[in-house]
């Protein structure tokens, strides 16, 4: 770990693990921001099995005056290092990008800092964001969909929470085309561990996302500050729905009830996700999986419509999933899920 001598006005948070493919991109990104303010970067590798520790050892050999590098002797998983790596965090505001992620101006920082400083009441400010999907290349580009700038100084708190979570697209928020504050980052995290390190938290950007929220409004920047790397073997992103997805599910179910926001108020978000996880269920005909959503949902009193109920049932017995699956296929009166 190497350590600086200055107060850095921002800590940029990398958190990486088995990225030598994108690391050294990551990083030349974060290292060609025009400031006239200190800023470091911390960066957590997490015990990697290729090259990625060797890529950081060297980037930081060479950047002794802005990476501080913790090695993890051995691997926390991707909330855990993240966690760990913002309680060693010296700036005033808080930045992040994910390893394989990569910013695309060299004036991100100062021009957040800017709207920070000049609007105290702003928990964060975001900006627009580009996807690249690995697999073909192919680049998706204004993701926000805006094309200009948004701020409503009085759009926080529980009602915030709900429209975020209610969107059509979502997330709204890529925190790593985000700046946000530190000290009220980590009085939302100290009066709330649970939501941040408990057993069912999975991601870590959501309950930072969702926390500043309650606290104070956003800015969001119309232009296109970063790149989310989409890859095909990542934990994040993935299509794999028994999985990273639903996960995420039940602990945003876990965050707006800690957070005092009633379910029946996100109630489209939960319809949204929750008709295709029983859907996926009843189709691969995963008995273990309906089953364990079926008591999750049940457990935050979460109703099921009258097919979803159909389609619990008909797993539960071979035959009768199979003849049920055998009429929906044959007639295919639309997609079940989405009904």
């Amino acid at each position: 770990m190497l350590m600086m001598n200055t107060i850095p006005t921002v800590s940029i948070l990398v958190i990486t693990y088995n990225q030598e493919a994108y690391i050294g991109k990551t990083l030349d990104s974060l290292l060609m921001q025009e400031c006239p303010f200190d800023y470091e970067i911390l960066v957590g590798e997490d015990c990697s099995t290729d090259g990625t520790r060797n890529i950081c050892l060297e980037y930081a050999k060479n950047n002794p005056d802005k990476i501080r590098l913790f090695l993890n002797e051995k691997n926390k998983g991707l909330t855990n290092n993240y966690f760990d790596l913002l309680d060693q965090a010296k700036g005033k505001y808080l930045a992040d990008c994910g390893g394989d992620d990569y910013w695309l101006t060299r004036d991100k920082l100062r021009r957040q800092v800017e709207l920070l400083e000049q609007h105290p009441e702003v928990s964060l400010v975001y900006g627009n964001w580009q996807v690249f999907h690995q697999k073909d290349h192919s680049l998706d580009t204004n993701k926000s969909g805006k094309s200009e700038d948004w701020f409503k100084p009085e759009y926080y708190g529980i009602d915030a929470v709900r429209d975020y979570l209610n969107e059509r697209d979502f997330p709204r928020v890529v925190l790593s085309a985000s700046c946000f504050r530190t000290n009220w980052t980590m009085d939302i995290i100290k009066n709330n561990q649970d939501l941040f390190r408990g057993e069912k938290v999975v991601c870590e950007d959501l309950p930072i996302t969702l926390g500043l929220l309650m606290k104070g409004p956003f800015y969001m920047m119309k232009e296109e500050l970063m790149v989310y790397r989409v890859l095909e073997q990542s934990v994040t992103h993935h299509e794999d729905l028994k999985g990273f997805s639903y996960h995420v599910f039940i602990q945003t179910l876990v965050l707006a009830h800690g957070l005092g926001v009633p379910l029946r108020d996100i109630a489209p978000y939960i319809r949204k996700y929750l008709r295709n996880f029983i859907f996926h269920a009843f189709m691969s005909r995963d008995k273990e999986w309906m089953n364990s959503i079926i008591s999750d949902v049940k457990g935050y009193g979460i109703p099921l419509s009258v097919k979803q109920k159909i389609m619990y049932v008909c797993t539960q017995n071979r035959w009768t999933h199979w003849i049920v699956f055998k009429i929906y296929r044959i007639f295919k009166r639309g997609d079940v899920c989405t009904k």
